[in-house]
């Protein structure tokens, strides 16, 4: 009997506890926990917001950087020839894969980055440029023919099959060379035949990611037309960056999904 009266004592004891931690975990304020994120509610201040605000303001340097590096390697490589490796360059930099390559960390400053960026970029220019470079050539092809047509420059029975053919082919070409741009960087010692495969099979292989990409690329263009300068200053490293981190990451998220 003084048993059962033990243990009654204490279910009541743990009931009472648990009726006070309720009620002041009722009486605590939203938002009380940091910013609000940790319980999925935002503060009411709106501070989760700014937080994200302020962390895509803290990215606009590195957009600038990435940018100005962008041009300068596309001049470097006879812009035609520069646009492939200094794509492939910088998603590298910005994955991580150059050391001393980012002036924001270490001490070697923007001269030693300039130096990593230069030689990693040299050492691109061949095999990047054989990895995605046959896309590219041929958007620019199909790009060119849109053009003439557009500009009426071609004759009546290139409209309308020819001109739309050159449109599907443009975009497909496109499509594929970024996504060469990343196979190439995450398998760099790869055929470039399976390279290629790859790069016409992103489009079904990662539907979401291609559509991520076309459409933030899209809107980013459209931002660019109305606010020019957003172009002018930040489009090279949008495009980088968006590259990286939506096709480069979800190849990678595939590639390493079909080796475990």
């Amino acid at each position: 009997m003084t048993q059962v009266r033990e243990e009654r004592a204490g279910a009541e004891g743990a009931g009472g506890a648990a009726e006070a931690a309720g009620a002041a975990e009722a009486s605590r304020p939203v938002g009380a926990g940091g910013l609000g994120a940790a319980d999925g509610v935002e503060a009411p201040d709106g501070s989760g917001a700014l937080h994200g605000v302020m962390a895509a303001l803290a990215w606009l340097p590195r957009l600038l950087v990435l940018h100005v590096a962008w041009v300068v390697l596309v001049l470097c490589g006879g812009v035609i020839g520069g646009i492939v490796p200094a794509t492939a360059t910088l998603v590298s930099v910005l994955r991580g894969d150059v050391p001393g390559a980012d002036p924001f960390e270490g001490d070697a400053g923007f001269g030693g980055a300039a130096r990593a960026v230069l030689g990693r970029f040299r050492a691109e220019l061949g095999p990047a440029n054989w990895t995605a470079g046959p896309f590219l050539v041929i958007g620019l092809a199909a790009g060119a023919n849109l053009a003439l047509g557009i500009a009426g420059a071609l004759p009546a029975w290139f409209f309308p099959a020819g001109f739309a053919a050159a449109g599907i082919l443009g975009a497909v070409s496109v499509l594929a060379l970024f996504h060469a741009i990343a196979l190439h960087v995450l398998r760099p010692d790869a055929p470039s035949p399976m390279l290629w495969r790859g790069a016409l099979a992103g489009t079904v292989l990662l539907p979401m990611a291609t559509v991520s990409w076309t459409i933030t690329l899209v809107a980013a263009g459209i931002v660019s037309a109305i606010i020019q300068p957003v172009g002018l200053l930040l489009g090279g490293g949008i495009l980088v960056a968006v590259t990286t981190f939506v096709l480069v990451r979800s190849w990678q998220s595939r590639l390493d999904a079909a080796t475990v």
